[in-house]
């Protein structure tokens, strides 16, 4: 009975969610919906009614898998994906829809975008203000280099737009000790002389350790040229954009980053290298 009660306020938590405008056809083509900003928005506020109780709230993973990192749902085409959708999966916790196709596109389109390159999203925000903060006040290029200009702490963000989601973007500007990426773990090494190190450990093993520096040098240690050594829990990056960017110049930074791509027309500020 508590099934059956919870399956009826879900559809009619559902019924709430109004269609997108220009979405009509039922069970159309994919491609009216995949990639469709509206279609997209329609399909976030179904899943949130609808899916983020397993899912989570940005599909991070509950007690059902994450839809931002899990490899079925990366590789399933975009027919397959509405299929698991609208007809669940038989002998696990995810039962069938109750939206209608319609819905179910959109809902499709949405789990689509939380794991498509940032740059085929449309990100809103001024682009060229975001470059500006890059460049300027933020204090970026102290660790991250696009096209050949800014600092070697944090990873080489010339193609981020076609490697990253919009997700992972936000999340390594606003929270960038939730992950470190492969190769910037920070560190600070003391040499048996007293030199102090600060950088990145890009390998290391009980018996040896590279570390590329603030500068870019590269050192390669054997663990007994080490008094200390030392790896943080913090990365390098500030973790207080939160609090001292506005909403607006967050946005502008996404806008910016999003777009960034060896094969685009996403190019650093004038005078950057090329």
């Amino acid at each position: 009975m508590k099934v059956l009660s919870a399956l009826f306020l879900i559809a009619a938590a559902s019924a709430e969610v109004p269609p997108g405008p220009g979405m009509q056809a039922k069970g159309g083509a994919p491609g009216r919906f995949i990639g469709d900003p509206m279609a997209i928005e329609a399909g976030k506020e179904s899943y949130g009614l609808v899916c983020s109780g397993c899912h989570g709230v940005t599909g991070e993973g509950g007690r059902g898998p994450n839809l931002v990192t899990a490899p079925g749902v990366q590789k399933a085409s975009d027919q397959e994906l509405f299929g698991v959708i609208k007809d669940g999966i038989p002998g696990s916790d995810m039962p069938p829809s109750p939206l209608d196709e319609e819905r179910i596109w959109q809902l499709a389109a949405f789990v689509r975008s939380l794991s498509a390159p940032a740059i085929s999203q449309n990100v809103p925000g001024d682009r060229d203000a975001g470059r500006m903060l890059f460049y300027g006040d933020a204090g970026c290029t102290n660790c991250h280099m696009i096209r050949g200009e800014g600092g070697y702490l944090g990873p080489d963000l010339s193609n981020l737009g076609l490697t990253l989601s919009l997700g992972r973007i936000r999340e390594g500007l606003l929270d960038p000790n939730n992950r470190f990426a492969k190769g910037f773990d920070p560190v600070v090494v003391t040499l048996t002389d007293g030199t102090r190190i600060e950088g990145v450990a890009k390998n290391y093993s009980n018996y040896a350790l590279q570390i590329l520096d603030r500068a870019g040098r590269l050192h390669f240690l054997a663990s007994d040229d080490a008094a200390a050594i030392e790896f943080l829990v913090d990365s390098w990056m500030p973790a207080d954009y939160p609090h001292t960017l506005s909403g607006d110049e967050i946005q502008n930074m996404l806008a910016f980053l999003s777009r960034l791509s060896l094969s685009s027309d996403a190019t650093p500020r004038e005078g950057a290298p090329q």
